[in-house]
């Protein structure tokens, strides 16, 4: 009797686990939904540091392109970056993932969860390894929209505000543009010098004066643009060489002995007019100036005669004979002479009786 409760009592143990196991069995396969071998796969961790994450929670999906591959596993406080993020993610798609990829956090349509896309960066970039620290970015929100919006529609009321008083200042006729818009005067000042300036155009659309040849003549032009190169080329002729100029410009020793020579002629001039020398008289007593003119003039009519051969010295000079002569007369007195001094007996002779 005991055995037959034993069996009935094993039999139906065994049926309440069968059906455990398939219950278990149909809950996995609703829950998980074909997910069952991502659970399974090798996880590797990823960082990401935002400044706000605005309310992304634990557990949120991580995808790629679209498709999901890891969760948020914790989110923390960092005192430099704000918030550092730690995803878990399958390891088979970090080979999707280079170094400068970019974590966004978004939302699942208008106010649904949030959720974190992955960019894969740049193909030249290094590939990504578990643990890396990248950089991430929250969505604009409906809130933040709406904070713009205020501040600029408080900006708007108050340039509003500024055009009212604008306006008003205007009906009021205060300020420049309350003159512009209700005194005739102005109006009629403008059209009369419109008109002037009209005039002035067209005499010199018609003219032939200096103005419109600055206007249509090219040739001025072309001339300053010559005219610019070449001080252009003397310029750098100027700075690569080392003439007289470049030293009148970088050498001061010149500048030092023009000064010298100007205090010395300064101080000359100052002696000319204290002084009663001659220069001073020839400059203030013209009677000195006349007697230096007559001899001038004497001499010049003597040289004259000497070139014409008139008197003994404008014969020495044409007349080659009588120069040959003198030369032959002067070389004999100059023998003789030679000759007393040499021989005094010759010459001399002395008796007392």
């Amino acid at each position: 009797m005991f055995d037959i409760k034993k069996q009935l009592l094993w039999s139906k143990l065994k049926v309440g686990l069968v059906i455990t196991l398939a219950l278990s069995i149909l809950f996995l396969t609703v829950f998980f939904a074909g997910s069952i071998e991502r659970i399974l796969s090798s996880k590797a961790e990823l960082k990401v540091h935002i400044q706000n994450v605005k309310g992304l929670r634990k557990g949120a999906p991580v995808w790629i392109s679209g498709i999901e591959v890891g969760s948020v596993k914790d989110i923390n406080l960092h005192p430099e970056y704000g918030t550092i993020v730690t995803l878990s993610l399958n390891k088979n798609f970090l080979k999707f993932l280079r170094q400068d990829a970019v974590a966004s956090i978004l939302t699942k349509g208008l106010l649904g969860d949030k959720y974190i896309e992955l960019s894969n960066g740049s193909p030249g970039a290094e590939p990504i390894k578990p643990n890396d620290i990248i950089k991430g970015s929250a969505q604009i929100e409906l809130q933040d929209v709406v904070e713009t919006s205020a501040s600029s529609i408080e900006k708007m009321s108050d340039f509003i505000k500024k055009l009212e008083n604008f306006v008003a200042r205007i009906e009021r006729g205060e300020g420049t543009v309350a003159k512009f818009l209700t005194d005739p005067s102005i109006y009629n000042n403008l059209k009369e010098t419109t008109q002037s300036l009209s005039a002035i155009l067209k005499e010199l659309e018609s003219g032939q004066g200096t103005l419109k040849m600055l206007l249509k003549d090219p040739s001025l032009y072309n001339k300053l643009v010559s005219t610019t190169a070449a001080l252009e080329e003397v310029s750098r002729k100027l700075s690569e060489g080392n003439g007289t100029v470049k030293k009148l410009l970088e050498d001061p020793s010149l500048y030092n002995r023009m000064l010298a020579a100007a205090s010395s002629l300064d101080d000359f001039s100052k002696k000319l007019n204290e002084g009663h020398g001659t220069l001073r008289r020839l400059a203030e007593e013209p009677d000195l100036y006349d007697n230096l003119n007559n001899v001038s003039k004497q001499l010049s009519s003597l040289l004259e005669k000497i070139e014409a051969g008139k008197g003994v010295a404008g014969k020495l000079i044409t007349d080659e004979k009588l120069a040959d002569d003198l030369k032959d007369t002067i070389v004999e007195l100059r023998d003789l002479t030679k000759d007393m001094k040499e021989n005094p007996k010759k010459y001399f002779k002395f008796s007392l009786f």
